[in-house]
């Protein structure tokens, strides 16, 4: 038997597969070669899941904490135990605390439009309390709602047509394959390819590789509009025609000559030059702008700044950051309608406050591993450790946070369950139907969320929707996918209708560099460049691992070493070699690394990739050390800009 799916972590590609079946058992996932993208191609990682998902590192029973929090002490329970004691302290807490002392913690280790939204059907029926999305990409996602009033951009089947393309902040090679794979077809096709990135990547191979100092975007991008404007390369009339708030960016960039610029990024003046005019003489050109760059205290600007460039040389949405997006009905899918109160959403980098100060008592926490993933950790498991807080985790595996939750609840993996998931990088919508049954007791977000709503006594008919339904019917709420279910299933996938280049759904309806909106939100009007403000010595950039996915695929794990990469020039001067452990810390948390001397990363930087469990890494995770820092655009996270010291451990 052969089954569609889709990869639905979190994941640029968002790879159609075929899952092969024999007697219950998969015996292979590969690529779906008809698919106009993804083109038969998955990583490593997809390829194998398999086989982890029917292993007996599988979570196969409810198990409910018997010992100290964070001892890994469990019994288990059924399923009907565990949602009877589950609801008992929701209602307890309801008739106590109110309802939004009931939160749901999710974010995006499960990507289906179904795994994600169902839930909230839930807790809006309880007036429960549901996280921002702002750990990942809100910064950029804001910027570019200021600028051009949506954040789709270039399309990338364009890709291979380009003449420029710059590589912003994103190592493809590891992140973005198939995108890779684009930017290799656009260089046979003679595309200049220019890679702007602190650290040197594999993805460094594919152009020219500018290694600008972290967090100086900003004014590198705002230099290269100085340069396009007083060279009089910028198009008056696509300008004139499009763009709102020219005249003060004219003012804003002066500051940022090439002298000026180079000092503060470290690059090049001639590089800095060079470029700018390609983008004049190189035509048309695509940006892409990676999402961890946004991840500083002042990505919002950098985003901001970096998305205009191709708008002052006359294109239309020459960038891509998360082009992806469905018009669905996202209210129904949510059930907002069951909310009988005002929403209620909290950040959740201000979880461990929120714990700690009592306003959430009872916490659901599915598609997510906070207790990895969450910036200043010690704050996070401080606030556990001293709260009376119900902690319930529904997820595959014996997660860190599992570890510490009150209630473990066995979840199905993308191969036992019926979902639809669409990519943010390109325009195709998949499905994802179930090849194997649920693995022991496992339970999909969707079904789990049934039971604890039967066992809370809810009585709404939505609560209770089955899965091809409520497909069936999103479906048909949406204009741009022109497919329904029956047909969903046999093709497996389907591309939106595209959008329009020339359409900018801003106020004044054109690209607007000076937004009264953000003005009003309590950002800066126009885009500019503010420091960074170092705090310790090195500036500590936490990239993806090419073996995982955030905190994903664990079982890969043991291929790494927690390791801090930090310059020849650095280590000599701190007398580190290749191997020596060091000490990471600040004032939120001290790590020790192995540490790797390499010149892919700058003086005065230090890289160590996210996403290792601390149970399996002798407690190195990044995490304990990175800011909880919230930015005013979107609220999103400052994971980059952390900083340290670093010291030889003594031996």
């Amino acid at each position: 038997m052969n089954v569609f799916s889709s990869c639905m972590r979190d994941c640029y590609d968002c790879c159609s597969c075929i899952t092969r079946v024999k007697d219950g058992i998969i015996t292979s996932v590969e690529g779906n070669k008809d698919h106009p993208i993804t083109q038969g191609v998955i990583c490593k990682r997809l390829r194998i899941f398999a086989k982890f998902v029917q292993s007996n590192s599988r979570l196969k029973t409810p198990l409910r904490r018997k010992g100290e929090r964070g001892s890994g002490a469990f019994e288990e329970v059924s399923w009907d135990i565990a949602m009877r004691d589950i609801t008992a302290k929701i209602r307890e807490i309801i008739r106590v605390f109110g309802s939004s002392a009931v939160a749901l913690y999710d974010t995006a280790g499960n990507m289906g439009f179904l795994a994600r939204n169902f839930p909230h059907r839930f807790m809006n029926a309880i007036n429960g309390s549901i996280n921002l999305g702002t750990l990942c990409s809100a910064a950029g996602r804001a910027a570019l709602r200021y600028n051009f009033g949506s954040e789709y951009g270039y399309p990338v089947e364009e890709i291979p047509n380009a003449k420029l393309i710059v590589l912003w902040g994103i190592n493809s090679k590891w992140t973005n394959i198939h995108g890779a794979m684009l930017v290799q077809k656009a260089k046979k096709n003679h595309a200049s390819v220019w890679v702007i990135d602190p650290i040197r990547t594999p993805t460094s191979e594919l152009g020219r590789h500018l290694q600008i100092r972290p967090g100086t975007d900003g004014a590198l991008a705002l230099a290269i509009m100085n340069q396009l404007i007083q060279n009089n390369m910028h198009d008056s009339e696509f300008i004139e025609k499009y763009v709102l708030g020219f005249d003060q960016l004219r003012q804003i960039v002066k500051k940022y000559d090439l002298r000026r610029a180079s000092q503060i990024t470290g690059l090049k003046e001639s590089d800095i030059s060079e470029l700018a005019t390609e983008f004049v003489t190189l035509k048309p050109s695509v940006i892409h702008i990676g999402l961890g760059l946004q991840r500083h205290k002042n990505g919002g600007d950098m985003v901001r700044a970096i998305s205009l460039i191709p708008s002052i040389v006359g294109e239309h949405r020459g960038f891509i950051y998360t082009n992806g997006g469905t018009d669905f009905d996202m209210s129904y899918l949510r059930g907002t309608h069951l909310r009988t109160s005002p929403e209620s959403y909290y950040n959740p980098l201000e979880l461990p406050r929120l714990i700690s100060d009592g306003k959430i008592k009872l916490l659901i926490v599915i598609n997510s591993n906070p207790l990895v993933t969450l910036p200043n950790q010690n704050a996070l498991r401080k606030a556990l450790n001293e709260s009376d807080l119900t902690l319930v985790t529904h997820d595959l595996f014996m997660t860190d946070t599992a570890d510490y939750s009150d209630y473990v609840l066995p979840a199905t993996s993308m191969f036992e369950q019926l979902d639809i998931v669409a990519s943010y990088y390109h325009d195709y919508l998949h499905i994802n139907e179930p090849a194997i049954p649920p693995v022991g007791e496992s339970k999909s977000n969707v079904n789990f969320f049934k039971l604890l709503s039967r066992a809370l006594g809810l009585k709404s008919a939505e609560l209770y929707e089955n899965e091809e339904m409520i497909i069936e019917n999103l479906l048909r709420t949406s204009k741009r996918f022109s497919t329904d279910y029956a047909t969903l299933r046999k093709t497996g996938f389907c591309k939106a209708v595209p959008l329009p280049l020339d359409k900018y759904q801003t106020p004044s309806g054109r690209i607007e560099i000076y937004s009264e909106k953000a003005a009003k939100d309590g950002v800066s009007p126009i885009p500019d460049y503010s420091p960074v403000v170092a705090t310790a010595p090195f500036q500590l950039l936490t990239p993806c691992t090419f073996e995982m996915n955030h905190s994903s695929y664990h079982f890969l794990a043991k291929e790494l070493t927690p390791k801090a990469m930090i310059s020849p020039k650095d280590a000599s001067a701190l007398s580190l070699r290749n191997g020596d452990i060091a000490i990471l810390e600040n004032s939120d948390g001290a790590v020790k690394f192995e540490i790797e001397v390499s010149d892919a990363v700058l003086p005065g930087t230090i890289v160590s990739f996210n996403g290792l469990w601390p149970k399996l890494s002798g407690g190195a995770n990044v995490n304990f050390l990175t800011t909880d820092f919230i930015q005013k655009y979107g609220g999103n996270s400052a994971y980059q800009s952390t900083f340290v010291r670093v010291s030889p451990a003594k031996k």
